[in-house]
């Protein structure tokens, strides 16, 4: 009977827990001010088309979409994780300079469209398709399968 009473309330938990994921819609101006910023600093004459918070028990992140189609994911206090131009080239001021220097190098006219901030260091996502890993210096580590 215990276990039952048990597993019981770890499902009512659970299910509370998930329901205190939200994602709501924002305006430009509750993106947190890093963000703006870096919209601003990165993306002239872009506007954000659409912005959301996604609130999860613990933590939230952001998601700004703008007027040109990039896609960036920000973390709670603004810092970018996540930028994603749908195949089309990111601005290089927003790519750390030694990935820029090593995709200018080994995969020359390749621009790049995506740029994903990982715990050890960045995933690149190519024109042409192909992922490349780095770390966190932007030394390249292997191609992506």
């Amino acid at each position: 009977m215990k276990t039952v009473f048990k597993l019981a309330i770890a499902l009512i938990a659970l299910t509370d827990f998930t329901a205190n994921a939200q994602d709501k819609t924002i305006t430009a101006a509750e993106l947190p001010a890093a963000a703006q910023n870096f919209i601003k600093q990165h993306f002239k004459g872009q506007t954000v088309t659409y912005a959301k918070i996604d609130k999860e028990m613990f933590d939230k992140d952001y998601k700004a979409v703008l007027s040109g189609g990039v896609e960036i994911d920000f973390d709670e206090k603004g810092n970018w994780d996540e930028i994603d131009g749908h195949k089309k080239a990111l601005p290089a001021s927003v790519i750390p300079k030694a990935i820029a220097d090593y995709v200018a190098k080994t995969y020359k006219g390749q621009s790049i469209t995506q740029l994903d901030r990982k715990r050890a260091g960045f995933d690149v996502e190519l024109i042409n398709g192909t992922e490349l890993e780095f770390d966190s210096n932007g030394k390249f580590i292997r191609i992506d399968d």
